[in-house]
């Protein structure tokens, strides 16, 4: 699936789900993207937490409880849970974020090209 497709079907699964992708008015579209970066900062900061429980975990190794694989996991499902309210975002601000990625990818190459080698 490429990220066009994942988009389109994020978009899907939200109308399906009853979430609001299309918006009478500014106020509308803009009070739903402000809950979706609330939950989009919930996201970041549950994965946040995790990576602070691993470093305690791996510079006390004191016996406190976190277990790396299964952290590793949940670390994986929080990029996805923020990367869906990421998408949510774009799609709502009709923002083409494969072509809006790329131009930024090509702008990092010649801003950060000779850190590189």
């Amino acid at each position: 699936m490429n990220f066009q497709e994942l988009m389109d079907l994020c978009k899907n699964l939200d109308e399906k789900h009853g979430f609001p992708v299309v918006f009478e008015d500014q106020k509308l579209k803009y009070n739903q993207v402000t809950k979706d970066l609330v939950g989009l900062f919930g996201e970041i900061g549950e994965f946040s937490n995790i990576i602070k429980k691993i470093n305690l975990k791996i510079e006390k190794n004191d016996g406190y409880v976190l277990d790396l694989p299964a952290a590793e996991h949940d670390l994986k499902e929080e990029i996805a849970d923020s990367m869906i309210y990421l998408i949510r975002i774009a799609n709502i601000l009709e923002v083409d974020l494969p072509e809006e990625i790329n131009k930024k990818i090509e702008k990092n190459k010649i801003r950060y090209g000779k850190q590189g080698g």
